[in-house]
């Protein structure tokens, strides 16, 4: 397309915005005839009303309705702020996947939801979690002894005071008949009311009691907004339990024919007290199951006859590399399963929320489309930081028709363009291009060397020769079975390697310039280590334990991943997974605590030491100089929270792990073993998901890497779409002052081109992903969720109103739709009948510039596209 054009297209686009808000504006400002009023108010008046929008119980609003197509032009300024905050809600519960039984019921409740839907209100929501998990830090058995139980109690009643704040608030907006129908909700009340009567008999009684109610604490900070991720992935684990009880069934009943048999077969030996009762078997196997007592628990029986390890040797081939490895792909299965239903669903939410959005921003002379100045108005509640040249931006990228209005099929785009960071376009030119010819061409010579294969090989292999000769030093120091010398100082082979890197690095910021070097996280990394290992050099010269610092050196041998596309592929599927990795920390600690808060209250009065005399553990548990060799397992109890959260790190490892079981079996009862026994199933299930989570993410990965294979699409680490300016558009955002600092700015380029290109900027996140991996199948999902749904908008070309006309064709004929609530069980106040006016439409000189970077139905990006 030529520059004229694209320029002349693109001023069109600018003036249905500017005329459309002039007209606005001059109906404001100037006063004109009644008629002329009217129609102009008419025009802009909202197709239809959400649940907050009008108060329908008073009676001005109800003589509004029935004598008068219009209202005043304050009413309608009062309706559209509220149409635009019910958009917004509407979206915001699509994003976080709430159902929309759980939107406000009316204008009464809205002040409520909008109170616990606040970024402070959700802080101190998580501070109030926060403050009562804390308190097992005083309370008994307590890290800070000495904390009078009246004083931690009271700050427990304050914590639930707090969160019975948000219980309330909850409950007025949401009315009792939906907070009950709210599981988690119900959860947390109820657990809430627990906790109240707990805290209060303690105040009263001027003393701690059996308190094992405080490990439902957690419950409290799952439900945290900000933990919304650490709640899905606790979903995911819930759905992945029945297929994992069913390979538990079968694995426990094989566990109980193997000792049946085994007490048969063993019992008899008075030498082997693994068998000795059917309940002794019972443990010893399942103990075996983690194999922390193999081969000990055969050795008694092997001793006897060397065929029982054909016992042994059966049932560890069985239980645990078939069924426990058939239960891990099981889970893998089921999560994969999880994973793509819980994309669709969340794709189809979203939609949803569209649509109900897109309900409340179209006009009544406008119903299928919304204008500028009404998604403006939408943003202001949805993305309140958003500029105004953003919001432009976000819309003219979302207007794909050109037309200056977004139909529904735009606005469904809204999520993604939303998470664009806008920023003018970077020249191409290389940032020396200015300079004086000298330093030009010594800087573009210095960025041909940068960019050339052979001095990244040439970097590689002096990290290897660093490694190596570091890794050959430390071998010889070691040799010489004395311990490390004080007088350790940097070398000459070391000032040399740092300073190769610092050339390097000032290399590539020179040839590629800051913003271009700092882009990439390996050059990231590269640079820190670099200025560590400088200023260890530096610091070493006034203490020598600073020496330490060049050791970081080799962790450049990270770069070397680089070199293979399987190592880049870990790496990038590591950096889509840490949000979520971090999720699934969350749970492991939350478990955690849940089973130290029982473990502190069981057993935290048993003193380890010297414990266990007469059993087959007791030689762990000696605390006392007549054996050389002590195990410290004493010092595996539950006498504080964090002290038990280590007990419980060691019994996840499993390595020894019935050892801590027995020794508390030995001095409280065999009941005992239950909690031990059920924290490993617990984890057991825990770890399997998160490691089918990992192997799910990867395998995904590789099977996205294919796809964009074989599209010959590049996988960048982001997303960038281009949006061009003109003149008229920059000063419609950023006023009418022709000497505006943008317009300064950039006047060089509006002279030239005639257009200043913005660039819009996103990382490939795993949704993305997966909006590329399934775009053959997303528009089945898309159409049989629209099936599903019989009052669904999308399947109208108008919206819904209380007489909305369907436009078939231009000779079809008109039928007559009742109006709907947009929330589908909620019942919207209607408006009055549209205005039989025909609604203009543009001509082909108004249709404005096609625009770069406009996304696609599958999540992907367009190029930019020239019109013949």
């Amino acid at each position: 397309m030529e520059e004229g054009e694209v320029r002349r297209r693109t001023e069109s686009f600018a003036s249905l915005f500017l005329s459309t808000e002039d007209t606005h504006s001059s109906h404001a400002t100037t006063s004109h005839s009644s008629t002329e009023e009217r129609d102009s108010f008419s025009s802009d008046v909202p197709n239809e009303y959400g649940n907050t929008s009008l108060d329908s119980d008073t009676s001005e609003y109800r003589e509004l309705q029935e004598h008068t197509s219009i209202q005043p032009q304050p009413c309608i300024a009062s309706s559209w702020e509220m149409n635009y905050h019910e958009a917004a809600i509407f979206l915001e519960e699509g994003e976080n996947n709430d159902k929309f039984n759980s939107h406000p019921r009316d204008r009464d409740a809205l002040p409520a939801y909008l109170v616990t839907h606040n970024n402070w209100f959700y802080s101190l929501d998580l501070f109030a979690a926060l403050l009562l998990m804390s308190l097992a830090v005083i309370e008994q058995p307590a890290v800070f002894q000495g904390v009078p139980v009246g004083v931690h109690a009271s700050i427990e009643l304050f914590g639930l005071f707090l969160v019975g704040i948000s219980i309330v608030m909850q409950l007025r907006w949401l009315g009792p008949r939906t907070f009950l129908q709210h599981k988690r909700s119900v959860v947390k009340s109820f657990t809430w009311v627990v906790m109240i009567v707990d805290a209060i008999i303690v105040i009263v009684r001027r003393k701690t009691h059996f308190r094992v109610t405080r490990a439902l604490r957690p419950i409290f900070f799952v439900d945290s907004r900000y933990l919304g991720g650490v709640r899905r992935f606790l979903r995911q684990i819930l759905q992945s339990v029945p297929p994992i009880l069913e390979v538990l069934g079968i694995l426990f009943f094989i566990l109980i024919i193997f000792t049946t048999l085994g007490f048969y077969l063993f019992s008899n030996n008075p030498r082997d007290p693994y068998f000795s009762t059917f309940g002794q078997g019972f443990v010893s196997l399942y103990v075996l199951l983690t194999t922390a007592n193999y081969p000990d628990v055969m050795m008694p029986a092997y001793a006897q006859s060397h065929w029982s390890a054909a016992f042994f040797i059966a049932f560890l081939a069985i239980n645990l590399y078939f069924l426990m490895n058939l239960m891990l792909a099981v889970v893998f299965v089921v999560f994969s399963d999880i994973e793509k239903e819980k994309f669709r669903k969340l794709l189809v939410h979203k939609r949803r929320a569209c649509q109900f959005a897109f309900r409340l921003l179209v006009t009544r002379s406008q119903p299928t489309h919304i204008p500028f100045r009404h998604f403006r108005g939408l943003l202001k509640f949805f993305r309140p930081r958003t500029s105004q040249r953003d919001a432009y931006l976000i819309f003219k990228a979302l207007n794909q028709s050109q037309s200056g209005l977004l139909s529904l099929g735009e606005f469904y785009k809204v999520y993604e363009l939303c998470g664009f960071k806008w920023k003018p376009e970077r020249s191409p030119d290389p940032w020396f291009v200015r300079l004086p010819t000298p330093f030009r061409s010594c800087c573009f010579l210095i960025r041909r060397l940068v960019t050339i294969k052979w001095f990244d090989m040439f970097v590689y292999c002096v990290i290897v020769v660093n490694a190596m000769t570091l890794l050959v030093n430390t071998i010889i120091i070691s040799s010489q079975g004395s311990s490390l010398p004080a007088d350790l100082h940097v070398t000459w082979d070391q000032l040399l390697c740092v300073s190769f890197y610092g050339v390097e690095a000032a290399l590539k910021i020179i040839g590629l310039g800051l913003m271009d070097y700092l882009s990439s996280g390996w050059n990231i990394f590269d640079l820190i280590i670099t200025i560590l290992a400088a200023l260890g050099i530096i610091a070493e010269q006034f203490a020598n334990s600073f020496f330490y610092v060049i050791i970081l050196r080799p962790l450049r041998l990270l770069r070397l991943f680089r070199m293979r596309k399987r190592y880049r592929d870990v790496f990038q599927t590591l950096q889509i997974l840490l949000p979520r990795i971090s999720s699934a920390i969350v749970i492991i600690i939350i478990t955690y605590y849940f089973f130290a808060i029982i473990g502190m209250e069981v057993f935290s009065q048993y003193d380890m030491k010297n414990c266990c005399v007469n059993t087959t553990v007791e030689q762990f548990y000696r605390y006392d100089d007549t054996t050389f060799y002590l195990d410290y397992y004493y010092l595996n109890n539950f006498d504080n929270i964090f002290i038990a959260g280590v007990t419980l790190f060691e019994l996840t490892i499993v390595n020894n792990w019935f050892i801590i079981m027995e020794g508390y079996v030995a001095v409280t009862s065999d009941w005992s073993r239950l909690y031990f026994m059920i924290f490993y199933l617990v984890m057991m299930v825990v770890m399997s998901v998160v490691v089918a989570f990992i192997l799910e993410a990867f395998t995904f990965r590789m099977e996205y890497n294919q796809t964009t294979q074989e599209d010959q699409d590049e996988d960048k680490e982001k997303i960038r779409i281009i949006v061009p300016l003109t003149k008229e558009e920059l000063r419609m955002i950023y006023g009418t002052n022709i000497d505006a600092p943008p317009l300064q700015q950039y006047a060089t380029t509006l002279q030239t081109e005639g257009v200043v290109r913005y660039e819009g900027v996103r990382k490939r996140t795993r949704v993305v992903l997966q909006q590329r991996m399934y775009r053959d199948e997303i528009p089945s999902w898309l159409e049989e969720a629209d099936r599903e749904q019989p009052n669904n908008p999308s399947l109208l070309t108008t919206p819904v109103g209380p007489h909305v006309v369907i436009q078939q064709s231009e000779s079809a004929t008109t039928s007559s739709i009742p109006a709907q609530g947009a929330a589908g069980n909620i019942t919207l106040p209607t408006s009055t009948p549209p205005s039989s006016t025909p609604v203009d439409h543009l001509t082909s000189q108004q249709t404005p510039p096609s625009f770069v970077g406009s996304f696609n139905q599958n999540g992907s990006v367009n190029s930019q596209k020239e019109d013949t």
